[in-house]
């Protein structure tokens, strides 16, 4: 099935969503890295970041139009307060995943590096400033620290519903079914 249905995601959605899933991580944990990296390392990290950060924000964007373009399963769960958590939880994915990489590439402009997506330099958006290096690395930081802390707190309510409330909403995802 590579469609939706109003029972269960298609194909498609769920390549999207475990495959953006392990990039994602794999960002957050390069650029948690790099901060801690001999330079020898370091612009290999960042190079492999920014690149996979273009790739997330592209990603996003197709993620979007299929979801907009296909039938949403419906909430199993019928606990109000559950699913306000569930939608907010989905608008801060969303949101982080269009900040972090917009941030990044500002931040790298504003540092008057060059952005490279797998060694192709990409066009500076706006001019080097030395005077908001620090606003826009802590912006961006924050877009990544956003994007950790729902990404656990997601994990977290994934076994709550498939060990404690024993429903489908995990199995709804796995490419399995």
């Amino acid at each position: 099935m590579i469609r939706n249905t109003i029972k269960k995601y298609g194909l498609i959605s769920k390549t999207f969503h475990w495959y953006m899933a392990g990039i994602l991580l794999f960002v957050l944990l390069l650029g948690n890295l790099s901060e801690h990296t001999p330079k020898k390392y370091y612009d290999f990290l960042m190079s492999v970041h920014n690149s996979l950060g273009i790739i997330i924000f592209i990603l996003v964007i197709l993620r979007l139009l299929w979801r907009w373009s296909n039938p949403k399963p419906e909430k199993i769960n019928k606990n109000k307060l559950l699913n306000r958590l569930s939608n907010l939880a989905f608008f801060i994915f969303y949101f982080g995943m269009f900040a972090a990489p917009i941030t990044g590439y500002i931040l790298m402009n504003i540092e008057g590096k060059e952005v490279l997506f797998f060694g192709i330099e990409l066009v500076n958006i706006v001019e080097s400033n030395g005077d908001f290096e620090k606003l826009a690395h802590n912006f961006h930081g924050i877009a990544g620290d956003l994007l950790l802390y729902t990404f656990v707190l997601h994990f977290i309510a994934a076994l709550y519903h498939h060990f404690i409330r024993r429903d489908e909403t995990l199995t709804r995802i796995k490419f399995n079914n």
